[in-house]
């Protein structure tokens, strides 16, 4: 299943949205309002659980300098990546996007395609709150 969030516009430059979203710590002002837990496991790892929904691990994958990142679930029953597409809009402004790929079976992906679809529309809603 893949799934896009919607495009969200950023008042950092490419490179200082790649920086903030470098730091791991910095996700949990992504999260949405209906995350019931967030923790920081070291400088690449964090777990999150969306209610309603089981804990997710997710580490940084992959980093391609002012263009993305790549997070990977890990220890978890489904594998699946996030990955958020930088783009400049100008020197001083860029957009972002997140990309949700991973292996679900038709009855699961049924199941969590729109509570997904919402968690990717608000993580990258909220990269508004990165300054």
């Amino acid at each position: 299943m893949e799934l896009k969030s919607l495009i969200s516009n950023s008042k950092l430059s490419t490179k200082n949205l790649f920086d903030k979203l470098s730091v791991i710590e910095n996700f949990e002002t992504l999260m949405p309002e209906s995350i019931s837990k967030f923790e920081l496991i070291d400088s690449e790892s964090f777990l999150f659980s969306i209610k309603g929904m089981p804990t997710f691990k997710l580490k940084i994958e992959e980093k391609l300098t002012s263009k993305k990142i790549v997070l990977k679930s890990v220890e978890s029953k489904i594998t699946f990546y996030l990955t958020g597409y930088i783009k400049e809009s100008d020197d001083k402004n860029s957009t972002f996007q997140i990309e949700f790929k991973g292996q679900l079976n038709p009855m699961m992906e049924m199941m969590v395609k729109k509570p997904l679809q919402t968690f990717i529309d608000d993580l990258s809603k909220n990269v508004k709150n990165l300054n």
